[in-house]
């Protein structure tokens, strides 16, 4: 009983070093630099996107897995995916959609909200969208 015990431990531990393994091997192929996101008509909706950011946050959060094992994620805007065109589209399709709805942690803004529930820095639409005039404030206060 005792080796049964031990040995399923043992196939756990396995298990779970390839399940990060994979993890990291995919956080790997992420960007390393900020992207910017251009999906609104002023470039003040334009919001920069840094992965590193978001390290601790799982692949498949925000993007959906496909087939391919090569490309297990595509850029969201894909023909497949959330490409409707408008800013304001109500569309599940659409880029504000995906980025805007609110009753999901898989969007930026549901995520955001359920994260300002203990950090107060991540309500509102400012942390994402800023001028650039806001966003050189930002990066200056940072320096201090």
């Amino acid at each position: 009983m005792k080796y049964l015990v031990i040995s399923l431990f043992a196939v756990t531990l396995l298990v779970a070093g390839a399940a990060l393994a994979a993890d990291a091997g995919d956080a790997a192929k992420a960007p390393k630099k900020a992207i910017e996101l251009k999906h609104g008509t002023s470039k003040r909706m334009h919001v920069m996107f840094n992965h590193a950011t978001h390290k601790d946050v799982a692949c498949e959060q925000c993007h959906h897995d496909t087939p391919d094992p090569a490309k297990p994620y595509v850029s969201c805007t894909n023909d497949d995916c959330h490409a409707t065109p408008g800013p304001r589209e109500r569309d599940t399709m659409s880029m504000f959609v995906a980025y805007h709805a609110k009753d999901t942690d898989r969007s930026c803004y549901g995520c955001h909200k359920q994260m300002a529930k203990d950090h107060p820095e991540f309500s509102g639409c400012r942390p994402c969208h800023m001028s650039p005039q806001a966003k050189k404030d930002a990066a200056a206060a940072k320096k201090k």
